[in-house]
C-alpha cells in the first residue's frame, strides 16, 4: 500500500469515526434555545441549552431543570396547538412520591405545577446539563437545534417543540 492509498483509508476511517460520534451525541445530546421569561433569571430568552436526552433519570433530583412534558388535560394556550405535543421548561422543586414537582424560577410568570401538580416522571425528556449562549433566538438557531419556548403568553410558560418530544 502506497503513501496517499493508506492516508485515504485513515481519513476515511477518521470521517466514519466522527460522523459516528456525531449521531451518537445527537442521540444523548440537544440543543435548545429559550423562549419566554418563566425560568428568568436564570435562563433568559434566547438562551442556548444542552439538553441530556438520555440516561437522564439519575439526575431527576431537587434543583435540576428538565425539559418534560405538561400532564393530559392541559392546554398551554399557543394557537390551536394541544399541551401534548408541546414540551415546558421547569425547575425540580420536589419529589413527592416519586413525581416531579416543577416550578419556574420566576413565578409571577410560569404555569407549573402549582396549577397543574406533579408531574409524572415519565414526562421528562430531559435534564439541562449547561446554558451554552444568551441571546439568539431560537427562530434563528442552527439547522438541527431545537426551539424551547412560544409565544410567552397569558399563562407564561416556556415551551418546546421538536425532537425531544418524540423520544423518552
Amino acid at each position: 500500500m502506497d503513501g496517499l492509498t493508506l492516508a485515504l483509508v485513515v481519513a476515511g476511517v477518521v470521517v466514519v469515526l466522527v460522523a459516528g460520534l456525531l449521531l451518537a451525541a445527537r442521540a444523548v445530546l440537544q440543543v435548545v434555545g429559550v423562549q419566554g421569561d418563566s425560568m428568568t433569571p436564570t435562563y433568559q430568552h434566547g438562551d442556548q441549552l444542552l439538553v441530556l436526552r438520555r440516561g437522564f433519570r439519575r439526575r431527576l433530583r431537587v434543583g435540576a431543570v428538565v425539559v418534560c412534558l405538561p400532564p393530559p388535560g392541559v392546554i398551554i394556550p399557543d394557537g390551536e396547538r394541544v399541551a401534548r405535543s408541546q414540551l415546558i421548561v421547569k425547575r425540580v422543586a420536589g419529589l413527592p412520591d416519586g413525581r416531579l414537582y416543577v416550578l419556574g424560577d420566576a413565578p409571577q410568570h410560569s404555569m407549573d405545577s402549582r396549577m397543574f401538580g406533579p408531574l409524572d416522571p415519565h414526562l421528562a425528556r430531559g435534564v439541562v446539563v449547561r446554558r451554552l449562549g444568551a441571546g439568539k433566538s431560537p427562530s434563528s438557531a442552527s439547522a438541527g437545534g431545537d426551539r424551547v419556548g412560544g409565544a410567552n403568553g397569558a399563562d407564561g410558560t416556556d415551551r418546546a417543540e421538536g425532537p425531544l418530544g418524540r423520544h423518552g
